[in-house]
């Protein structure tokens, strides 16, 4: 079977591809708000550097929000967790 290439739709300020990925892209004054992502959050923002270096982990992430802040795909979060853990990584789930 070919490959799909992504097809992106414009959504107000938001542009969303069928390749899982957002991107966020507000219009001066405005919010935009996003359910049903997963937050990654670390102690450290050197914890999260090395989340974004490792090649298991860095196309599960998403967009980083802050230093020690991340999103996640829903989708994604369970497969996101196991690598977390096969690369040596503790984290705690709620």
């Amino acid at each position: 079977m070919p490959a799909r290439k992504a097809k992106r739709t414009q959504v107000g300020a938001v542009t969303s591809s069928k390749a899982d990925r957002l991107e966020l892209v507000p219009v001066a004054g405005e919010v935009v708000l996003h359910e049903g992502l997963t937050l990654v959050t670390v102690a450290d923002a050197a914890d999260l550097t090395a989340i974004q270096a490792d090649v298991r982990l860095k196309d599960f992430i998403l967009t980083r929000l802050s230093p020690t802040e991340a999103v996640v795909l829903p989708q994604h979060s369970q497969t996101f967790l196991k690598a977390l853990l096969k690369a040596g990584h503790t984290p705690k789930v709620s």
